[in-house]
């Protein structure tokens, strides 16, 4: 935890709930995933949303994610904090632990389109990309951020993380119902938007279209150092593109079996699509979302910070980033 100056909060534009309409979920027990799936409670096509912790993984139903907004529990020792927000497409993983407190967590309210997370000890309000305390007691206040979340096919989950646990939560039929409009409405090209959230809006950035999809990668603690790839962008490149960013080679691209894009540093020159296989120079290759080694053992992808995001949600957040290709 480390402070931050904050940015004007504007309490006339924020929509602040009396109380959370989704019910967090604290995770107590962790399952292996390729348990759950040969078991049958998971198909290898479910969608999943995967963080890390040192070595270990650790995967979210994507769909209950959504519902929640909020999940808490401890992975080897460690706490974390996932949280989610349908209306800008993109979650984040920190640790929920404040002066050596673990704090309980949940969703409560809108800003800047985007969801507000809510802590039960003080009744603070928190960004939930970005992990600052924006209104409240604790105001100034940073939580360390943990991991990536990204999204996977439970199939490509077990590929690229073999031991990885998933984190199972129970939802009634309404709440999964509920979950799952939530979800379809995530996923449209341009999903209808209430008056009430046009109202907590600020200053756009206009230079793409507000819905516009894409990932933005970033260095935190320096200036400057965010980019956004669109989605359109990477279509036109065939859906991978080799950048240069903090003077090193990084490869982004679209998996062809979730449609999301993903980022990894390398030091490939080049690259091409072989079916759905992504050949590098190197000789390495990336194939249910795993990187391999021109040997075929599985090889560990090192990775900047990123969101798979709406264009409004990261701007507002990193307003200073460039766009790929530049401009």
């Amino acid at each position: 935890m480390k402070n931050f100056t904050p940015v004007q909060f504007d309490l006339n534009r924020a929509f602040l709930r009396p109380a959370t309409h989704y019910q967090p979920a604290l995770i107590e027990t962790l399952l292996p995933l390729a348990e759950i799936v040969a078991e049958g409670v998971l198909t290898e096509d479910a969608a999943l949303s995967v963080m890390t912790v040192g070595d270990q993984a650790l995967a979210f139903v994507t769909l209950q994610l959504v519902y929640h907004h909020v999940v808490q529990g401890n992975l080897e020792g460690e706490a974390w904090l996932v949280s989610f927000c349908s209306i800008c497409n993109s979650g984040a993983v920190f640790s929920p632990v404040v002066e050596d407190e673990v704090y309980r967590f949940s969703e409560r309210g809108l800003y800047d389109a985007m969801v507000l997370l809510y802590d039960s000890e003080t009744g603070s309000y928190w960004d939930h990309l970005k992990g600052q305390c924006v209104y409240g007691t604790l105001v100034g206040t940073q939580l360390k951020r943990l991991s990536n979340l990204l999204h996977m096919t439970a199939k490509q989950a077990l590929s690229a993380y073999p031991t990885i646990q998933v984190a199972l939560s129970s939802l009634s039929p309404e709440q999964a119902e509920e979950g799952k409009e939530d979800d379809d409405w995530r996923q449209e090209v341009q999903p209808e938007w209430s008056q009430r959230l046009q109202q907590t809006l600020g200053q756009e950035d206009t230079r793409l279209p507000r819905l516009d999809m894409g990932l933005g990668i970033w260095t935190e603690g320096m200036a400057g150092t965010s980019r956004y790839y669109p989605i359109r962008k990477l279509h036109e490149m065939e859906n991978a593109v080799i950048d240069t960013f903090l003077g090193r080679l990084l490869v982004i691209y679209i998996d062809p079996e979730t449609a999301t894009p993903g980022a990894f540093f390398t030091d490939a020159t080049s690259l091409k699509w072989i079916g759905d296989e992504l050949r590098l120079s190197t000789g390495d290759a990336v194939r249910n979302a795993t990187l391999f080694s021109k040997q075929g053992d599985l090889k560990k992808m090192e990775r900047p910070l990123q969101l798979f995001s709406r264009w409004y949600g990261f701007a507002a957040k990193f307003p200073d980033c460039s766009i790929y290709p530049k401009r």
